[in-house]
């Protein structure tokens, strides 16, 4: 019973893998030195608050734009790489 295992294949580049993994590490460390300092009653804990609440909101949305312009900048220049070819090679054609 010798069957072969599928590999999986991600839709997602590893740039865009890594770019998530990322945000999530950075957010994980932002909650917990917000826990921590609520629990230990800093001084700082309602500014640390407020940052974790504002960067849950914006962190997210900021890696997606990230994200989707550098694909649509990427899909442009292919664009454009491949109309650059295709003129280079109608010259060659027509001489």
């Amino acid at each position: 019973m010798s069957e072969k295992k599928k590999e999986f294949k991600s839709s997602y580049t590893k740039g865009q893998r890594v770019a998530a993994l990322l945000g999530v590490i950075f957010l994980a460390g932002l909650y917990l030195v917000t826990l921590i300092a609520g629990i230990t009653t800093s001084p700082k804990a309602p500014a640390l608050f407020q940052m974790c609440i504002g960067s849950s909101i914006l962190l997210p949305i900021m890696f997606w734009l990230y994200l989707r312009f550098a694909k649509l900048f990427m899909d442009r220049d292919r664009q454009q790489y491949e109309e650059l070819l295709q003129s280079e090679e109608d010259k060659d054609d027509k001489e």
